[in-house]
């Protein structure tokens, strides 16, 4: 396969990243592309915390991607039709994607399948990239949940973990038209304060906060907790 799309959702992050890796294997030139949803926007997610993490998040993104020879092609809109666009402007047989866990998720996501399978494109899901493991991996026999958290615990210390994806050492992007990174007023529409302890988003800012605390809280957390 010539190209495929890696579409980014809530998994903003180049290691670990088994849609990133999907798409890396699939196709020869990869579209790494996240479209700034303006559905998800009219639901009052998009508040200025909220966005100025996203936009933090989009440019460590696209930062790491150029690092490897590549960039964030960013559209704006429905995502469905910018994703649809995008492959049929780039030629890409297939479109990766992370499995959603939300109503509005699973929506999106059986949506696109409808309209790239039209086309005669595909849309293949992963699993365990934003949860552990896939929903509903983790349940007792006959239930829906767990009510007591010992079963719980044992069950899921049973459940095997997939193994971990390397970050792409290299990539090839095609020559696709691509919005600006977003700031975080222009997710919001407006630029209002934000909460002073708000931290830094991106994939480098958190390892740097895992790395601090597995050095000292982790050995605290007993006692802490």
């Amino acid at each position: 396969m010539d190209a495929a799309i890696a579409l980014f959702t809530a998994d903003l992050r180049l290691r670990d990243n088994p849609v990133l890796r999907g798409a890396v294997r699939a196709g020869r030139r990869v579209v790494p592309l996240f479209v700034v949803d303006e559905d998800l926007a009219a639901t009052g997610f998009a508040v200025p915390n909220r966005a100025a993490f996203l936009a933090d998040c989009l440019a460590d993104l696209d930062a790491g991607l150029r690092e490897r020879g590549g960039r964030l092609v960013v559209r704006r809109g429905d995502v469905v039709e910018e994703t649809c666009r995008v492959a049929a402007g780039t030629g890409a047989g297939e479109v990766h994607l992370a499995g959603g866990v939300s109503g509005f998720a699973l929506r999106r996501e059986e949506r696109l399948r409808t309209a790239l399978e039209a086309d005669g494109r595909g849309l293949r899901v992963h699993d365990a990239v934003i949860t552990a493991v896939a929903p509903g991996a983790v349940l007792p026999a006959g239930r829906d949940h767990f009510a007591v958290f010992t079963p719980y615990f044992r069950r899921w210390s049973a459940e095997a973990l997939r193994p971990v994806a390397d970050a792409p050492r290299a990539l090839r992007v095609p020559e696709v038209r691509s919005e600006p990174l977003p700031s975080a007023a222009a997710l919001t529409g407006r630029d209002a304060p934000l909460s002073p302890a708000l931290p830094e988003g991106g994939e480098r800012a958190g390892r740097r906060r895992f790395d601090a605390w597995r050095r000292g809280g982790l050995a605290r957390y007993a006692d802490r907790h």
